[in-house]
Formats: C-alpha cells, structure tokens, sequence
C-alpha cells in the first residue's frame, strides 16, 4: 500500500471534506420536505446503526432502535437510540456514527486494490454514504461532554492505539 495515501494531507483533506458533506446532508435532513427525509432514510439507517451496535458491544444495553421522523421543536429528529450510559459506553455510543468516517478512510485507501468487477461509481456510492452517516448530531455530542470519564478513557485509549501503531 502506498505510505503517501496516510499523509497528513490526505487525512486532514480527506476529514474536511467528509466533514463538508456530512454538514450538508445534515442541513438537508432538517429541511422537513418528504423527499429529503426519504433520501436521508438509508443513511439515518446506518447512523442509528452504528449507535445501537456500539451501545450493544460496549455494555451501554441498548434499549429502544427508531429511524421513525418526528417532529421536534422547529425541526425534525430522523432516528433515535436509547441506551444506559456507563463509563465505558456513554462516549463510544454518542461518537458511534464517526466509525463511518474510518470506514470511508479505508476504502478511499484501498480503491486500488478494489477486484475488477466492483465498479468505480460503487465505491463512490459508499464514500458518499459513509460520510453523509458521520455526522454526530448535536444531541451526539451533548452526551459525549456530559460524560467526561467516558471520553478521557477512549480518547487515551485511541491515543495509545494511534501512538502504537495498533489499528
């Protein structure tokens, strides 16, 4: 595999511009039209997903799983998942969906390497998909702050992972 693709260029363009995406779908799915709420469905899929999944694999016991829209306030919540927060789960459960980010990453890395038959536009399909699921809402993010211990313990243990070359 080819070192220059890990460049720090590469990975920050490469965040910015999942990050660009991601705020756009965001501003879509909050417009409330039928349309975009049905466009955003597969993705509110995979973000919820990744919730639940990572609730369920951290000991956070997930409870409830809703891709349902709802009304709420002046906008729209797509999706939901209920879970316990505990030290272990609360950070890696709020922060779940940015998994897509890393997934996104590794494909983008491998493109390359991809067999003949799976065709470019494919692998467009998923970088696109993959980052429109990113996106931690805000609701992600207040549970991640309110619980401290939590993300000091996995942002330490990325840290360690990272320093080691582990993943």
């Amino acid at each position: 595999m080819n070192s220059s693709l890990h460049s720090p260029h590469i990975i920050v363009g490469f965040l910015a511009a999942s990050m660009v995406m991601g705020v756009l779908h965001r501003r879509l799915s909050s417009s409330g039209s039928f349309i975009a709420i049905l466009y955003c469905l597969p993705f509110t899929f995979m973000h919820e997903m990744a919730h639940f999944m990572v609730a369920l694999l951290t000991g956070g016991r997930p409870s409830s799983f809703s891709i349902w829209p709802r009304r709420a306030g002046g906008g729209w919540i797509l999706g939901s998942v209920n879970s316990v927060p505990t030290i272990l789960s609360a950070a890696p459960t709020a922060l779940a969906p940015l998994v897509w980010l890393v997934i996104a990453y590794y494909v983008m890395v491998l493109w390359n390497l991809r067999p003949a038959w799976v065709p470019e536009y494919l692998i467009v399909v998923v970088l696109y998909a993959c980052s429109a699921a990113c996106t931690p809402s805000w609701q992600d993010i207040k549970v991640a702050i309110r619980n401290p211990f939590s993300l000091i313990l996995w942002v330490g243990a990325a840290y360690i992972a990272i320093s080691f070359e582990v993943l």
